[in-house]
């Protein structure tokens, strides 16, 4: 059990022969110390102050399907017990067991007090990252309490700052991100800085921190590993020790799952094998080091940012590989050093198993999964680089990172001290955070909207389907909004097509994209014949594109060819009853024609005579 010690009375550490012969780099005693708020401050105006820029932001990618298009959350309030019940991708009409209902019930109160204001949102996605900035810097204090309070500020600058963040802060679906980390940092902080303390309440209060972490992200699982990693340490406790500490967390861990399968059930419906998302199902293990090994550049050199890393953009790992001969020997190297600097209790293997522990969760989406990568993966791994960058440039100045001992020195006069003693760390940490800041504003512009993010992006992006399709899509909506028929909607007409052409080249099984070759012959230049055979071959591709067989229905439609038309709007809603559109296209023609049709009348057109391959509909 920690010893109280008074507030004004701090004791001095007494040296022995043992303790003279410790390196800087050696994870000092625990000892308790008032805490300082002027760092924490200092980081979490920094933190708003670099995200400033993405106040005018709109809504982007999966922002629709997390808020603009999800029904609950646009009720506001009386959508919130709604969100407690579904999958997150409830309204894009999939499931994949992830329970988050955290971060969309707060986009429901905004939508409350707010309507449909991105602005005010990617306020408040700001307001939580400075807060995170504030929180992390207090538990680094409280971890590195025998050293000099300038090294736990100097790390949360360098992670306030890393652009490979910009996705988390500037993209308001990934607050779940950000929710996440910030339930395992104050669970983190609040049981390490009451250890000891005989009032339950500060247990009660991590458990429950803990419980909101896991209900915004599953990777807040990971405070089950670092919570002992911290006792372990900083607190001088055994492992048998450090894993009794973690046990009330244990406990909120164990309610989530259970809360969870008693909501979701099991999973069903989890297309794991789309080759968009879920390229490397036959190559799991390699390709993972291969997406390992771009981890890694990001983190150390940020300098090329994307929004997309799907299918092909990191080709899949193998041996002939040289990405995947890299990865494997840093992730085999790292892994070797991080046991190795856990047996030492070394600051080194903290910091290493802090990068590993976070990164675990992005690793098991390819393990288990064939998932691909994006930078918000990179989001709290990224603190174990930032503590191991700076430990390193102390190690390489043979810095004296201790605490000044004299009582009557003021924190603020030792940081002072200890900034003049050597300003070679001090020029290192201005010059990366202000690359990193600078990096970090200017990506933040490509977020302001779909179609910047996109078009900034292609450059880039020639292998990616995804991105090709987006892209595309951009043009082909601005193409559709021009009503004449203008130069420039000619231009971005055709330059749409090449688009989409290069993303079903690259993935030909890439059903969305035929569907939206298809809208392009529906909504800009009317070609029948061409419509239905971009619908149908994106049908074939995708069974579940319900916008697909809506868009047919639409044709039909136009051919007055009613029957099929009611066939493919049922179709439609049926496939996602979430789909208002459908229902209220197939009520149309029910009402106007009295005609309703579930069954696909085959026999009507000798075209479509093998194309019920509906599996909804069998």
């Amino acid at each position: 059990m920690a010893k109280s010690f008074p507030k004004q009375n701090r004791p001095i550490a007494t040296k022995t022969a043992a303790s003279t012969k410790k390196t800087s780099q050696e994870a000092a005693p625990y000892i308790k110390q008032k805490q300082d708020y002027l760092f924490p401050s200092i980081i979490a105006i920094f933190a708003f102050f670099l995200y400033a820029n993405t106040f005018q932001h709109g809504y982007v990618l999966d922002d629709s399907a997390a808020i603009t298009e999800n029904q609950f959350v646009q009720k506001g309030f009386a959508g919130i017990s709604d969100i407690l019940k579904v999958d997150l991708w409830h309204f894009a009409n999939h499931s994949y067991g992830y329970f988050r209902p955290f971060s969309l019930i707060t986009f429901a109160i905004e939508h409350q007090f707010f309507g449909s204001n991105p602005h005010v949102s990617h306020f408040f996605n700001v307001f939580y990252y400075a807060l995170t900035g504030f929180v992390l810097c207090l538990l680094l204090q409280t971890l590195f309490t025998k050293y000099n309070k300038v090294i736990p500020f100097f790390i949360c600058l360098l992670f306030i700052a890393h652009p490979a963040h910009t996705e988390v802060v500037a993209n308001l679906k990934s607050r779940d991100e950000i929710f996440s980390f910030l339930g395992i940092i104050s669970t983190l902080y609040i049981m390490l800085r009451w250890d000891g303390d005989s009032k339950k309440t500060y247990i009660i209060m991590a458990m429950i921190i803990c419980y909101l972490g896991l209900l915004s992200k599953e990777t807040a699982i990971t405070t089950l590993l670092l919570l002992p990693a911290c006792f372990y340490f900083f607190r001088e406790k055994t492992i048998m020790q450090s894993i009794v500490k973690v046990l009330p967390i244990l406990a909120m861990v164990v309610l989530f799952y259970i809360h969870k399968n008693i909501v979701l059930g099991p999973v069903e419906d989890a297309s794991f094998d789309e080759m968009n998302n879920y390229p490397y199902v036959e190559t799991k293990f390699l390709s993972s080091m291969s997406i390992f090994a771009y981890c890694l550049k990001i983190l150390v050199a940020p300098y090329l940012l994307r929004y997309d890393y799907s299918y092909n953009l990191i080709p899949e790992g193998a041996f002939s590989n040289p990405i995947t001969l890299i990865g494997l020997l840093l992730f085999f190297g790292l892994l070797y050093l991080t046991i190795k600097e856990i047996m030492k209790k070394s600051i080194w293997g903290f910091a290493l198993s802090v990068f590993f522990v976070t990164f675990l969760p992005a690793m098991g989406f390819v393990w288990l999964r064939g998932g691909i990568m994006a930078e918000r993966f990179l989001y709290a791994s990224s603190l174990g680089f930032c503590i191991a960058v700076i430990f390193l440039f102390a190690h390489l100045f043979k810095l004296k990172l201790e605490e000044e001992e004299d009582s009557t020195v003021s924190s603020a006069n030792s940081s002072f001290k200890f900034l003049l003693a050597d300003k070679r760390i001090l020029l290192l940490v201005v010059v990366i955070f202000g690359l990193y800041s600078f990096k970090t504003i200017d990506r933040n512009k490509a977020w302001k909207s779909n179609f910047v993010l996109f078009s900034t992006d292609i450059s880039s992006g020639n292998n990616s389907a995804q991105n090709n399709r987006h892209y595309g899509n951009e043009l082909l909506e601005r193409a559709i909004a021009e009503k004449k028929d203008t130069v420039q909607k000619m231009k971005d007409f055709n330059e749409s097509l090449k688009l989409l052409h290069r993303a079903v080249e690259i993935n030909p099984r890439f059903g969305e994209v035929w569907g939206d070759l298809g809208r392009a012959y529906t909504d800009v230049k009317l070609i029948p014949d061409s419509c239905l055979y971009f619908y149908k071959q994106s049908i074939q591709c995708t069974p579940g594109a319900y916008r697909s067989y809506n868009n047919m229905g639409i044709v039909y439609e136009a051919m007055q060819r009613y029957e099929l038309a009611s066939y493919f709007f049922n179709t439609a809603f049926m496939i996602n009853p979430t789909f208002t559109e459908g229902q209220k296209n197939a009520d149309r023609i029910r009402t106007q024609f009295g005609i309703d049709v579930r069954i696909y009348p085959g026999g009507e057109d000798p075209k479509f005579a093998e194309f019920q391959i509906n599996p909804v509909l069998k």
